[in-house]
Protein backbone atom coordinates (compact mmCIF):
# COMPACT_ATOMS: atom_id res chain seq x y z
CA UNK A 1 0.00 0.00 0.00
CA UNK A 2 2.93 1.99 0.15
CA UNK A 3 3.74 1.73 -2.96
CA UNK A 4 0.27 2.41 -3.50
CA UNK A 5 0.59 5.64 -1.69
CA UNK A 6 4.03 6.34 -2.79
CA UNK A 7 2.94 6.61 -6.75
CA UNK A 8 -0.11 8.43 -5.92
CA UNK A 9 1.68 10.92 -4.19
CA UNK A 10 4.21 10.85 -6.94
CA UNK A 11 1.42 10.88 -9.63
CA UNK A 12 -0.02 13.51 -7.28
CA UNK A 13 3.35 15.50 -7.45
CA UNK A 14 3.63 14.73 -11.43
CA UNK A 15 0.30 16.25 -11.62
CA UNK A 16 0.92 19.10 -9.47
CA UNK A 17 4.46 19.66 -11.64
CA UNK A 18 2.30 19.37 -14.37
CA UNK A 19 -0.44 21.97 -13.42
CA UNK A 20 2.19 24.09 -12.60
CA UNK A 21 4.12 24.01 -15.79
CA UNK A 22 0.86 24.30 -17.41
CA UNK A 23 0.08 27.25 -14.90
CA UNK A 24 3.48 28.75 -15.92
CA UNK A 25 3.35 28.18 -19.99
CA UNK A 26 -0.33 29.73 -19.62
CA UNK A 27 1.23 32.99 -18.02
CA UNK A 28 4.35 33.53 -20.02
CA UNK A 29 1.95 32.71 -22.74
CA UNK A 30 -0.47 35.83 -21.95
CA UNK A 31 2.48 37.51 -20.88
CA UNK A 32 3.89 37.10 -24.33
CA UNK A 33 0.54 37.79 -25.90
CA UNK A 34 0.50 41.04 -23.88
CA UNK A 35 3.72 42.43 -25.35
CA UNK A 36 3.56 41.18 -28.96
CA UNK A 37 -0.37 43.19 -28.35
CA UNK A 38 1.15 46.30 -26.82
CA UNK A 39 3.68 45.96 -29.36
CA UNK A 40 1.43 45.50 -32.20
CA UNK A 41 -0.67 48.68 -31.24
CA UNK A 42 2.39 50.53 -30.68
CA UNK A 43 3.72 49.89 -34.01
CA UNK A 44 0.18 50.97 -35.02
CA UNK A 45 0.06 53.55 -33.16
CA UNK A 46 3.92 54.64 -34.59
CA UNK A 47 2.24 53.58 -38.35
CA UNK A 48 -0.42 55.89 -37.71
CA UNK A 49 1.93 58.90 -36.74
CA UNK A 50 4.28 57.78 -39.74
CA UNK A 51 1.08 57.90 -42.21
CA UNK A 52 -0.04 61.02 -40.72
CA UNK A 53 2.96 62.79 -40.97
CA UNK A 54 3.56 61.40 -44.20
CA UNK A 55 0.33 63.13 -45.12
CA UNK A 56 1.60 66.39 -43.54
CA UNK A 57 4.50 66.48 -45.53
CA UNK A 58 2.66 65.61 -48.73
CA UNK A 59 0.29 68.64 -47.76
CA UNK A 60 3.23 70.84 -46.91
CA UNK A 61 5.14 70.02 -50.46
CA UNK A 62 1.71 70.75 -52.51
CA UNK A 63 1.56 74.25 -50.74
CA UNK A 64 5.07 75.02 -51.08
CA UNK A 65 4.83 73.53 -55.12
CA UNK A 66 1.66 75.63 -55.39
CA UNK A 67 3.61 78.87 -53.52
CA UNK A 68 6.20 78.36 -56.43
CA UNK A 69 4.14 78.07 -59.18
CA UNK A 70 2.38 81.76 -57.36
CA UNK A 71 5.70 83.09 -57.24
CA UNK A 72 6.97 81.62 -60.54
CA UNK A 73 3.88 83.27 -62.22
CA UNK A 74 4.32 86.77 -60.30
CA UNK A 75 7.82 86.88 -61.66
CA UNK A 76 6.42 86.01 -65.09
CA UNK A 77 3.45 88.54 -64.73
CA UNK A 78 6.13 91.40 -63.22
CA UNK A 79 8.72 90.48 -66.00
CA UNK A 80 6.15 90.96 -69.22
CA UNK A 81 4.72 94.28 -67.23
CA UNK A 82 8.20 95.65 -66.61
CA UNK A 83 8.90 94.25 -70.55
CA UNK A 84 5.84 96.41 -71.48
CA UNK A 85 6.67 99.44 -69.47
CA UNK A 86 10.41 99.47 -71.26
CA UNK A 87 8.57 99.10 -74.91
CA UNK A 88 6.20 101.90 -74.06
CA UNK A 89 9.25 104.23 -72.66
CA UNK A 90 11.94 103.24 -75.73
CA UNK A 91 8.16 103.93 -77.95
CA UNK A 92 7.75 107.08 -76.26
CA UNK A 93 11.73 108.01 -76.17
CA UNK A 94 12.07 107.38 -80.19
CA UNK A 95 8.72 109.31 -81.15
CA UNK A 96 10.55 112.01 -78.91
CA UNK A 97 13.53 111.96 -80.63
CA UNK A 98 11.53 112.00 -83.72
CA UNK A 99 9.85 115.29 -82.94
CA UNK A 100 13.37 116.93 -81.77
CA UNK A 101 14.87 115.82 -84.65
CA UNK A 102 11.79 117.12 -86.65
CA UNK A 103 11.84 120.54 -84.74
CA UNK A 104 15.62 121.11 -85.01
CA UNK A 105 15.08 120.12 -88.90
CA UNK A 106 12.65 123.07 -89.05
CA UNK A 107 14.45 125.33 -87.34
CA UNK A 108 17.43 124.70 -89.56
CA UNK A 109 15.37 125.27 -92.80
CA UNK A 110 13.91 127.90 -91.42
CA UNK A 111 17.62 129.91 -90.06
CA UNK A 112 18.30 128.87 -93.68
CA UNK A 113 16.15 130.54 -95.41
CA UNK A 114 16.31 133.55 -93.16
CA UNK A 115 20.19 133.25 -93.85
CA UNK A 116 18.91 133.70 -97.67
CA UNK A 117 17.30 135.94 -97.24
CA UNK A 118 19.56 138.28 -95.23
CA UNK A 119 22.19 137.28 -97.81
CA UNK A 120 19.59 138.83 -100.84
CA UNK A 121 18.71 141.79 -99.12
CA UNK A 122 22.33 142.45 -98.41
CA UNK A 123 23.08 141.18 -101.74
CA UNK A 124 20.47 144.21 -103.13
CA UNK A 125 21.56 146.68 -100.75
CA UNK A 126 25.29 145.92 -102.21
CA UNK A 127 23.77 146.11 -105.58
CA UNK A 128 21.55 149.38 -104.82
CA UNK A 129 24.89 151.23 -103.08
CA UNK A 130 26.96 150.45 -105.83
CA UNK A 131 24.15 151.55 -108.63
CA UNK A 132 23.85 154.70 -105.78
CA UNK A 133 28.00 154.94 -106.81
CA UNK A 134 27.99 154.45 -110.20
CA UNK A 135 25.16 156.96 -110.38
CA UNK A 136 26.95 159.37 -108.10
CA UNK A 137 30.36 159.17 -110.29
CA UNK A 138 28.45 159.59 -113.02
CA UNK A 139 26.90 162.68 -112.23
CA UNK A 140 30.25 164.02 -110.89
CA UNK A 141 31.81 163.29 -113.57
CA UNK A 142 29.39 165.11 -115.52
CA UNK A 143 29.29 168.06 -113.43
CA UNK A 144 33.19 168.40 -113.64
CA UNK A 145 32.89 167.96 -117.56
CA UNK A 146 30.26 170.34 -117.59
CA UNK A 147 32.26 172.89 -115.35
CA UNK A 148 35.19 171.95 -117.39
CA UNK A 149 33.71 172.67 -120.84
CA UNK A 150 32.19 176.06 -119.15
CA UNK A 151 35.56 177.05 -118.06
CA UNK A 152 36.76 176.69 -121.72
CA UNK A 153 34.17 178.88 -123.17
CA UNK A 154 34.66 182.21 -122.99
Amino acid sequence: MQARADAHARVAAAEADRDAAIERARTEATERIAAAEAERDQTRTGAAQAEESAWLAQQDAARAQAAADAAREETQRVRADAEKSLATFRAEAVAELAAVRADLRARAERAEREADAYRAELAQLREHTAHEETAAEVASTRRRGHRASQATQP
